[in-house]
Order: C-alpha cells, then sequence, then structure tokens
C-alpha cells in the first residue's frame, strides 16, 4: 500500500522508474482521528500465539539471524513455556500439505516488474518446494473488483486436493475477504487467511487525503495501472473497513492470523518517515501506513510484531530499485516469516482447541 503525506517534499522516490511521487517530511500535522470501531466490535486478536510464533521462526534462522532483531517484543507477550528445541515439520512435508497463495497490495502491479511484493518470498519458498502463487490484482481496483479477480484464479487453479494458505498484503487482505464472503465456493479450499500487515481496520492516512493527493493517486498516468475512480482509496478509509467488518464478519469461516508490522526507528525507510510520523498523532505503534491495531483481524491469532515498516515486510525495494537503495531499510527474512507462519498455522491444524 502507497500513501503519502501531504507538506513539503523532503525526498522523491520512484515505485518504479515512473510511478508515484512520495513524500517524505520531517513533521506533519495530526492525523484527523476518524471513525472509530463500530460498538460491539472487538477490535483485538483472539488468541497470542507470539510465543509459539518466536519459537518457530528462532529455530528455523537458527544462528543466521539475531532473532530478536526480527521480532519485536512487546510488554504484553508472555513467555514461552517448555525448554529448548521442538520438532518442527519439514518444508517438505509441509509444501506436500499446503499450496500458498499471495494477494499484494494498493498499487500493485503499476510499475511493472520493477516492484514485485513477496517476489523473494515466492522464490525461495518455491526452491524448497512449495506450490506458490502470486495473484494479479488491480492496483487501483475497488475490493469488489479485485475479490473477482481472486476468485477467478483460484477457480482456474489446476485441481489439487491441498488446502491453500492466503497471505493478504495491505489493501490485498480486504481484498481476499471480500473474495470469501462474495465468492465462497470459489475460496471454498483456503485453509487459512494470514494478515499480512493487512489494513483490515484502514488507515487515519486513508481519512486525511487531500484532494490533490487522491487525485495523483487515483489518475497518474502509469502504463500497466488503470486509473481508479476513488473507491480503492475510499475503500482504506477507518470507517468503511469497520462498518464491512460489522457488516460481514460472520461471514467469514476460515481462521484468521495476523503478523503485524511494527519498526523501531531505525527500521523505517526513508521514504516513510513522514507518514509514519504523521500517524503517530493517533498512534505511535504504526508502520509507516498502519497503526498497528488496524493490522490485526478481530479474532485472529496474533503471531507477532515483525521489525520492519509496511514496506520493508514485503517487499525488497533495495533490491529491486538498487539505484534507490539507500532510502531503504529492509532488511528482513520475509521467507523465513512466512515458512514460520506456515509452520504454525500446521501446528493449529494438527493440535485444534476444543
Amino acid at each position: 500500500m502507497i500513501v503519502t503525506p501531504r507538506h513539503r517534499c523532503a525526498g522523491l522516490l520512484a515505485a518504479a522508474a515512473t510511478a508515484v511521487a512520495l513524500q517524505a517530511c520531517s513533521t506533519a500535522p495530526p492525523v484527523g482521528q476518524g471513525a472509530v470501531p463500530t460498538p460491539g466490535t472487538s477490535w483485538a486478536p483472539g488468541r497470542d500465539l507470539r510465543p509459539a510464533f518466536r519459537r518457530v521462526l528462532c529455530q528455523q534462522l537458527a544462528a543466521e539471524t539475531d532473532c530478536s532483531q526480527v521480532l519485536r517484543r512487546l510488554p504484553d507477550e508472555r513467555a514461552a513455556t517448555g525448554a529448548g528445541p521442538t520438532p518442527l515439520a519439514s518444508a517438505t512435508e509441509l509444501a506436500r500439505r499446503y499450496r500458498l497463495v499471495f494477494v499484494p497490495g494498493l498499487l500493485s502491479g503499476c510499475a511493472g516488474s520493477l516492484v514485485a511484493p513477496f517476489q523473494d518470498v515466492a522464490d525461495a519458498l518455491r526452491g524448497q518446494g512449495f506450490d506458490v502463487h502470486i495473484l494479479s490484482v488491480e492496483g487501483r481496483g475497488s475490493t469488489e473488483h479485485n475479490a473477482e479477480l481472486i476468485a477467478e484464479q483460484l477457480s482456474s487453479a489446476a485441481a489439487d486436493p491441498r488446502p491453500q494458505i492466503v497471505f493478504g498484503y495491505s489493501k490485498g487482505l480486504p481484498d481476499v475477504m471480500e473474495a470469501l464472503v462474495q465468492h465462497p465456493h470459489a475460496t471454498r479450499q483456503v485453509a487459512a487467511v494470514v494478515s499480512w500487515a493487512g489494513a483490515v481496520g484502514g488507515t487515519p492516512l486513508a481519512d486525511d487525503m487531500s484532494g490533490l493527493e487522491k487525485t495523483l493517486l487515483e489518475h497518474l498516468p502509469l502504463a500497466t495501472c488503470p486509473a481508479g475512480d476513488g473507491s480503492e482509496l475510499e475503500s482504506l478509509r477507518r470507517g468503511v473497513r469497520h462498518s464491512w467488518w460489522q457488516a460481514n464478519h460472520l461471514r467469514l469461516h476460515v481462521p484468521f492470523y495476523s503478523l503485524v508490522a511494527l519498526p523501531d526507528p531505525g527500521h523505517i525507510s526513508v521514504p516513510l518517515r513522514g507518514t509514519s510520523a504523521q500517524l503517530a498523532h493517533f498512534d505511535v505503534k504504526n508502520d509507516g501506513q498502519l497503526a498497528t491495531n488496524d493490522a490485526i483481524v478481530p479474532g485472529s491469532a496474533l503471531l507477532g510484531y515483525v521489525n520492519a515498516d509496511h514496506w520493508a515486510i514485503a517487499i525488497a525495494l533495495s533490491r529491486q530499485l538498487p539505484l534507490l537503495r539507500g532510502l531503504f531499510v529492509d532488511d528482513v527474512p520475509r521467507a523465513a516469516l512466512a515458512l514460520a507462519a506456515i509452520t504454525v498455522i500446521h501446528q493449529q491444524a494438527s493440535h485444534p482447541r476444543p
């Protein structure tokens, strides 16, 4: 997802050669409070799987990476029980059991192949034997339209008895949720959905966007991305997302897992520092595009808080845009995070709660 603040430009990023000018500012005014959750909505996780996810990720990373630098440990995270490493299903076994589907977010495809969310994740997981698909959605498409595209692609997949684990990034998560509700037959093989910094609760940035910004994001000429009609940004308003949840959440019948981006100050890419500062007036815990609470699916299993900003958790921009690599802090083990999520989902499916 790409949403920009509205003040003097302190740095320009071509999101893909000729994509969108992103304003990064040292100061920003408060974001309007926007809509609050509808009364009766519990905007909180249902289960806390952070200890289990941390144990799996750290065990998989072993000595390659300092796990404590990958996952943030907030004060409310309880200590893991048990001692020592536990046997984990191998990647080979998991690949025999599940297919993987990744759904990108706002402006996906608008930069062609230069900016590709999950590409490094898909390559790494395919190398471990997984059947991986990154779905094509319209970067400026509405949630309803993209839900149709998701349903069409899932329906056209070759027959396979293995269930699918779907990862929805940013606006891709609302698109996936819409597909689950509106196209239950096409999504019947979805066994679990992972909110990967998903915009389930929208963002105050969409609530506070100026007319000029909306026009630029909707109509800036991009050869690979048709102009939008405004619905793509409207769908990210907090009031819209909370109203959708209140009206439709009882029609969602698959387990949800939430992986949240929450960078420390040293892990925020230059173009997101302005929006991070802007969002801090609303919630100091944010990833530069979303407040952390708005990235947690209500009632979901919380996997953890990744020390990465909203882009770094999904896109290797420093590799995909090497001329601009100095602007990004994105040394994140994205494939390991995905594999750890798959492992925990498999553990939960193998030992369901009563």
